[in-house]
């Protein structure tokens, strides 16, 4: 009996360490008619593949990660703000503060804020603000998204859907 009790505990001992281990944590989860929004905290990127993006400075090693019902990721970063979709897989969208162009052409690469992104981006100001990271980007002002294709033939079979 007491080797199974030795067995139970080291189990838990071993999944705490790994829980802890993964240096994110979720900080807040609401209820909205778009689904379940969670917000995380993400610490220590340097040993990730987001960390030397051109979106993610390589001095930074933390970020926030806004997750919708499971098919629409935000990450936000001290220099910007991206988002990704289940549905376009192959694509990230970013921030963008500018006029959008007038050339058709030109505005098939933007999409315009839609009622979520505003709710969302608008939220996270309130959590940027209660973790004083001041020097993170805000939305304000932000009047679409640019897309960016980052897989130009389709999403990787084994591939993981994952905030960018």
């Amino acid at each position: 009996m007491k080797n199974v009790q030795t067995k139970i505990l080291l189990l838990f001992l071993i999944t705490l360490v790994v829980s802890c281990s993964t240096q994110k944590g979720l900080i807040k989860r609401e209820k909205t008619e778009f689904g379940t929004l969670k917000y995380y905290v993400q610490t220590e990127l340097k040993n990730d593949n987001y960390s030397d993006t051109e979106l993610n400075d390589l001095n930074d090693e933390k970020r926030v990660v806004i997750k919708v019902a499971d098919s629409v990721f935000y990450s936000l970063y001290s220099n910007g703000i991206n988002k990704r979709t289940k549905k376009n897989k192959n694509s990230v969208y970013r921030l963008y503060y500018g006029e959008i162009p007038k050339e058709l052409d030109a505005q098939i690469a933007y999409q315009k804020l839609s009622e979520l992104d505003s709710l969302v981006l608008s939220k996270s100001d309130k959590i940027l603000n209660s973790l004083k990271w001041n020097d993170f980007k805000r939305w304000n002002g932000a009047k679409a998204f640019e897309k960016e294709i980052i897989y130009y033939h389709g999403f990787p079979k084994n591939g993981k859907f994952e905030p960018y």
